[in-house]
Formats: structure tokens, sequence, C-alpha cells
């Protein structure tokens, strides 16, 4: 079971951080909260550095949290923990639709 926690961090911007694993049977608690977290902030970093694993339904939901940005001018951007992206990114072309960085202050950096 995934852990989820959204910081406000300011006009326009939020931080969605996740912990634990990603899967079809919690991914709704998540796109629950990237929702939420759109809502009120044009840009969204997903922390993900926490996370252990994460499925094709995990992946949906940041494309589709990605494109919900575009749509109102804003940008999503993903904080995995290597400087190199897990597998499942590159495996699935996931690293060339998002933008991936290796630590929160980089994804912010790019956003501001």
């Amino acid at each position: 079971m995934a852990e989820i926690i959204t910081e406000p961090l300011g006009p326009g911007t939020a931080v969605v951080a996740v912990d634990g694993e990603v899967t079809f049977s919690n991914v709704a608690a998540l796109d629950h909260q990237i929702t939420v977290a759109l809502a009120e902030a044009t840009n969204l970093v997903v922390d993900l550095t926490a996370v252990t694993f994460i499925d094709s339904s995990g992946l949906s939901t940041l494309l589709t949290a990605s494109a919900r940005a575009r749509e109102g001018g804003g940008t999503v951007a993903l904080v995995v923990a290597q400087d190199e992206p897990p597998s499942i990114f590159r495996f699935r072309g996931v690293d060339r639709l998002l933008a991936l960085y290796p630590s929160r202050e980089a994804a912010l950096a790019a956003l501001s």
C-alpha cells in the first residue's frame, strides 16, 4: 500500500510524494491526490523517490496527469531515486514523454 502526501508550495505548484508500491489495487488513491493537486496548482511535482514498485496502471496515471496539467497550461515533473530512470520508465518510453529529475530541487527549479 502506498502512502501519499500532498504539499502545496505556493501559487501554481504542488508536490505529491508517494511512498511504497503503486499498483492497480491502490492507484485510485494516487489519481485522486493528483486530481486534487491539479485543481489547485498548475504545475505538479510527483516525488517517486520512495516508491519501491510501480506497475503499468501507475504509469498510466502519471501520463494522464501530465496531459491534464498541459491542458491547464502546466507541467508534471517526476522525481526518481536514481540519476538513471528505473527500467520501467525506459521500457514503456515514459522517460521520453515525462520530465524525470534526480531530486525534488531539480524538478522545482525546472518548473520555475
